[in-house]
């Protein structure tokens, strides 16, 4: 992995002739007691890391906050607005195209940031010439029917489960205490996808699943999955639109 930030400008001049170039973005937030505020960059750092890798592309430095709506009742939980997020990336994408990139993308591992990065990727088609994409965990449903073993609680969310504990104590599972670990299936209402809740009304823990079954070779299969449809859509996207 090449860190765009530990290079000097003329590596950099270098590296960029490449075109493209990966940005994580994830959050800091609560999840639960056994993992860290952070999980969310450590994870998406993870998998931008060897993206960048795969397609010989240096890597921005995280950008470590967004939209924690849900979740910001918790102590240590920290949120961007939608448009603050925007700009950000409208701002690295205009810089990039200065210096001639041609693809940002996006590792995003917050799905609280998935509408700000929807909206930052159509300004950015519509101001810059300049493509970005922006991936939050392709393939994660396949690979989850294959190598994850308990049920979400809700089919649009997971939080500090088995999925996201599997990938940490692949990660770094130093800041992983499993005897910490405790399950949280609290019942969603039926309106949670239509109506905004604090998640503090729903899980006293700020966890949905049980984390207990997480092993790290469950997240380097999830990991690797992950990469490689991220891999497979640039792919593709790169032979359509270029």
């Amino acid at each position: 992995m090449e860190k765009l930030a530990e290079m000097n400008w003329q590596q950099a001049e270098e590296k960029l002739k490449n075109k493209i170039v990966i940005l994580p973005i994830g959050a800091v937030e609560a999840h639960g007691y056994h993992l860290p505020l952070g999980t969310d960059n450590y994870i998406s750092e993870e998998i931008a890391g060897r993206v960048a890798e795969r397609l010989d592309a240096p890597i921005l430095p995280l950008l470590p906050f967004g939209q924690v709506w849900s979740l910001r009742n918790f102590p240590g939980s920290i949120s961007l607005e939608d448009q603050t997020i925007i700009s950000i990336i409208e701002d690295i994408a205009k810089s990039l195209e200065r210096h001639e990139v041609k693809l940002l993308i996006i590792i995003n591992g917050h799905f609280g940031n998935k509408t700000a990065l929807k909206k930052a990727e159509r300004a950015v088609q519509e101001k810059y010439n300049l493509k970005l994409l922006r991936f939050t965990h392709p393939g994660l449903k396949e690979l989850e029917q294959k190598y994850i073993e308990t049920q979400r609680v809700h089919p649009s969310y997971l939080h500090a489960e088995e999925i996201e504990t599997s990938m940490m104590l692949k990660i770094n599972s130093e800041l992983v205490d499993m005897s910490k670990a405790e399950a949280d299936r609290p019942e969603i209402p039926d309106y949670f996808g239509s109506y905004s809740v604090p998640w503090d009304q729903i899980t006293a823990k700020a966890v949905l699943g049980d984390p207990s079954p997480a092993a790290a070779d469950k997240g380097e299969q999830l990991i690797a999955g992950i990469t490689a449809k991220i891999i497979e859509i640039v792919n593709n996207f790169k032979k359509e639109v270029d």
